[in-house]
């Protein structure tokens, strides 16, 4: 089995908690929209259109800073560097508030030029929704930061959990404020800024659990620290950026050629894409711990077994997510209060349905290129798919087909960028000489000096284990010292892991891996227990006395460490 049962775990557990995070993510303006749709018709949806390049801006900015600040939190976790999680954790929620307050201060003086830029000048609600969003900017990017930063330190329940909160909350007060309190379309806003502090306020329980890692202190705050910051996660929110600028090139596309009506029904086009997008972005937030976990890992298989399952996954709903959308486009349109546009409305969705499959394959492939560093493919992928394509066949289509362009122009965009990726990923893996156009540069490691194997929490089966190391160290002519050490760093820490560990009555599994670098001998081991760390001493009778073995193992080996990722317990031992 090997390690297929933790891939699997760790895919299964990450890949519903990000879709459930990337949908409650847009959830959010779905409520809004239709709610603002059915209370104040077209023009209540014209209103949430213009204001969608700002929320684009806010999850540049969140993303940015959260995913700098994750990944940059998540090395520091492995490399056993407390202070250096504190520092980027204090680096990521400074950088993060005070852009949002500039905006905020900035956003107040020149509202109604951004309400202009976004093609709202001639709705005069527009600045009664677009202030309580513009001023509260600070809250809008703590709230990914704070999720990105809390799933990174093992938390992605509390993530998800916030998330839903914040749809919870919004959804009650907008039907309390709008309908119930008679505020109109300032009502909808102050929801949403409720539903995002509510979401902050859960977020913040992770910071008083026992194994939180996050903790405010004292460090350069510098821009240059801000700025090497906001790069480590530019990539994946590159994304925002085009999307915001193509909102506004669409939006006043259609100003011009059609009216606030065309407004409407685009917003309403652009919602559901945004509930299809958050499913895929869902799967590539999943995929992107598990791959750079095993490509550190030099766990070549680990990371084919992750991207397997990522593109299964994706096919599956991508395609159910086709028929959902074909059947049922009417029912969905009539959601938002439209009657008398519903068929067009209907039209859109489904036109917009033919390009799902292949918005999902670009989604899932950019997010793995940029995983395995290979930033420029994954950046001229964002940029073609974000930006220039459904700019160009935007300009080509809506003045030709109305508001049925954006459809188009959305499929369109997809099918070509799937196209030139495939060709472009084909070309590099023959000059390259890669096993497929993931493209992943495998690591040199000569398999006759890995020994890997899965345990069950039989503790028979660990008898078994130590044979085959004992003649794994045979077979390498690993010297006595060295394969007595090994043999003992298994033994000791297998058992306590089986013993104490696997306590709930449950089936668990260790996957143990014995790798030869060089001069030095890594063995790792992962259980799938909940947290329990065999290195710390217990003060239980029974616990303590098996404890010798493992302070034996803690004293001879060069370094050793415990971490809880990817829901797992992660042992390293270095001899």
């Amino acid at each position: 089995m090997n390690n297929q049962h933790f891939v699997n775990k760790a895919f299964r557990v990450f890949v519903i908690n990000s879709i459930l995070s990337s949908a409650g993510v847009v959830l959010g303006t779905f409520v809004d929209a239709i709610i603002l749709g059915n209370a104040f018709g077209a023009v209540g949806l014209s209103i949430l259109a213009v204001s969608m390049p700002v929320y684009t801006v806010y999850n540049l900015l969140g993303y940015a800073f959260g995913v700098g600040g994750s990944l940059k939190v998540s090395e520091s976790i492995g490399a056993e560097d407390k202070d250096g999680v504190k520092t980027y954790f204090t680096q990521a929620m400074f950088f993060a508030a005070a852009t949002g307050l500039v905006i905020a201060v900035l956003g107040m003086f020149f509202l109604p030029t951004i309400i202009g830029l976004t093609g709202g000048a001639g709705i005069a609600a527009a600045g009664d929704y677009m202030w309580p969003i513009i001023i509260t900017a600070p809250i809008f990017i703590l709230a990914p930061v704070m999720s990105l930063l809390i799933r990174s330190d093992a938390d992605p329940f509390l993530s998800t959990l916030g998330i839903s909160v914040s749809v919870v909350v919004n959804l009650v007060l907008d039907l309390v404020f709008i309908f119930g309190l008679n505020m109109g379309v300032f009502g909808g806003a102050l929801a949403m800024v409720i539903g995002q502090l509510g979401a902050i306020v859960v977020y913040s329980i992770h910071f008083f659990k026992k194994h939180n890692h996050l903790k405010l202190c004292q460090t350069s705050l510098s821009p240059k620290a801000g700025y090497q910051l906001f790069q480590g996660g530019f990539g994946i929110a590159s994304a925002f950026i085009y999307q915001g600028i193509t909102l506004v090139v669409i939006n006043n596309l259609l100003s011009v050629t059609v009216g606030v009506g065309g407004l409407a029904v685009y917003n309403i086009l652009f919602n559901v894409s945004l509930f299809a997008y958050a499913i895929f972005d869902g799967i590539s937030l999943a995929l992107a711990p598990l791959v750079a976990t095993f490509a550190g890992e030099k766990d070549t298989e680990g990371v084919y077994k992750t991207m397997g399952l990522s593109l299964k996954t994706a096919v599956f709903l991508s395609v159910l997510c086709v028929l959902i959308l074909l059947i049922f486009a009417e029912p969905i349109a009539s959601m938002f209060g439209v009657a008398d546009n519903l068929t067009l409305v209907a039209q859109t969705i489904r036109i917009f349905a033919f390009g799902v499959v292949q918005t999902c394959f670009n989604c899932v492939v950019a997010h793995f290129y940029q995983t395995i560093k290979r930033p420029t493919l994954a950046g001229i992928i964002y940029f073609m798919r974000g930006f220039l394509l459904p700019v160009a066949f935007s300009a080509w289509f809506i003045p030709v087909f109305g508001v049925l362009g954006t459809a188009l122009a959305i499929v369109a965009a997809e099918t070509a960028t799937m196209a030139i990726l495939l060709l472009a990923a084909l070309v590099i893996k023959q000059q390259g000489g890669y096993r497929n156009i993931l493209l992943f540069r495998e690591p040199i490691i000569a398999k006759d000096k890995i020994y890997e194997t899965t345990l069950s929490s039989d503790i028979k089966e660990l008898e078994k284990c130590v044979e085959e190391i004992e003649a794994f160290c045979e077979r390498l002519d690993i010297d006595s010292k060295n394969a007595y050490f090994i043999n003992l760093t298994i033994e000791e820490l297998a058992a306590n892991i089986i013993n104490f560990g696997f306590n709930d009555g449950k089936p668990h599994y260790i996957h143990i891996k014995i790798a030869l670098f060089e001069e030095d001998i890594y063995i790792r081991l992962r259980d799938d227990s909940t947290s329990y760390n065999p290195f710390e001493e217990s003060e239980k009778p029974d616990e303590a006395l098996d404890y010798l073995g493992v302070a034996i193992v803690r004293k001879k080996a060069k370094s050793f460490a415990y971490n809880r990722t990817l829901v797992f317990n992660n042992l390293l031992i270095i001899l």
